[in-house]
């Protein structure tokens, strides 16, 4: 009889929850135990409290599942948003022409007119934004014959180089993606891989960045370049086949407002390159010069400046100076990179407002104001 009862009253329990059932269940417990002293029987208001903290806990539970929920809604967004924004970066990336390019050399093999021979299948087969190129350089079908005949084992080394570009894209894209984060006003650019006769590693053009793949692609470890002679041979010697490093240098001459394009003041010549190397070097946060530039720059600070400051005053424009393509000269070519390099690093380090500096120092039109803002030299 009292196993029947105390059966009934757990199956309420089962059944009911709340208060109520609690106390049926203790008062049952009280009747089989009554006998022990030291059996402990919650009192009704015990049971209340112990009631209302389970609800309480599980109301709380129940708000932490909707604060996750709905963070994880909002995180779902954020990356939607994300995707999206980078889907709006629009550019192409051209490489028909390497193709086309050793197509042209194949034939070269079983022709009876060379010159002919590439000019019908890589010059006239041009894609629009190669035709600039050969436009800016002048490339001609005699050249190629000549570099292609003259250097028959540096061809053949270069050659899985050059198509390797077409798998860069993820590459590439990193460095459009944050040179959108440093400069809103970022204009992506297209990007046409081709071949030239070794004469151009890289140049830009409105919207557009032309590359010369059998340079930029050149590694001495690599490629054999014991036929290549004249000031290609050094410029090959101190090359890395860093196309990162050149794309994100180009890059940067695409949203200036002379782009690359040779100023006849040798320090807005220098300048220009200078800042191209010192914003790809923040894109790629590493250095993006030559090495064995900046380390000769970095050695020899004070001497290169106050040797550059002196052609500035005396008036000399680039070309009369050999801070720009001096590949005869006993020190490294190009300083006038480094020391535009530096004038940037420091009025980029002396500005409160980081990203109007790099607003600045890409819209650079007063060379002498930009240095003087800079502040670089005084020190020396």
């Amino acid at each position: 009889m009292e196993y029947r009862k105390t059966t009934k009253c757990q199956h309420r329990i089962t059944a009911n929850s709340g208060y109520s059932a609690q106390k049926c269940y203790f008062r049952d417990q009280v009747k089989n135990n009554k006998a022990d002293k030291n059996v402990s029987v919650p009192t009704p208001l015990a049971l209340y409290k112990t009631v209302a903290h389970n609800n309480i806990l599980k109301n709380f539970i129940k708000q932490q599942m909707l604060k996750k929920f709905l963070l994880t809604i909002m995180l779902i967004g954020l990356i939607s948003c994300t995707q999206e924004k980078k889907s709006e970066l629009d550019y192409e990336i051209i490489t028909v022409d390497i193709d086309n390019f050793w197509n042209a050399y194949d034939a070269l093999e079983e022709s009876q007119d060379s010159i002919k021979t590439f000019q019908n299948l890589y010059i006239d087969k041009a894609s629009p934004e190669f035709e600039k190129f050969l436009e800016l350089r002048n490339f001609t079908a005699k050249q190629y014959v000549n570099w292609i005949k003259g250097a028959p084992e540096f061809w053949k080394t270069i050659r899985p180089l050059t198509l390797k570009v077409k798998n860069k894209k993820k590459e590439i894209d990193s460095i459009y993606y944050k040179m959108e984060e440093y400069y809103p006003n970022f204009q992506a650019p297209n990007i046409c891989f081709a071949i030239s006769p070794i004469q151009s590693g890289g140049t830009t053009d409105k919207g557009l960045i032309l590359i010369g793949t059998e340079i930029a692609t050149v590694n001495p470890k690599t490629v054999d370049i014991s036929e290549i002679n004249g000031f290609m041979k050094k410029v090959f010697e101190n090359s890395f086949g860093d196309i990162k490093s050149l794309i994100a240098h180009e890059l940067v001459h695409t949203q200036q407002p002379n782009g690359d394009n040779e100023n006849e003041s040798l320090l807005s010549q220098a300048i220009t390159e200078g800042s191209a190397d010192f914003i790809a070097t923040l894109l790629l946060e590493k250095q993006s010069m030559n090495s064995a530039i900046f380390n000769y720059g970095q050695k020899n600070q004070r001497k290169l400046w106050l040797e550059f400051k002196n052609d500035v005053d005396a008036g000399k424009t680039f070309e009369e100076t050999d801070w720009f393509y001096n590949y005869n000269s006993k020190r490294p070519a190009d300083l006038g990179y480094y020391i535009g390099y530096k004038i940037a690093e420091s009025y980029y380090k002396n500005s409160d407002n980081k990203e109007q500096a790099i607003k600045d120092i890409i819209n650079m039109n007063e060379p002498k104001e930009f240095l003087e803002e800079s502040s670089y030299g005084k020190s020396f």
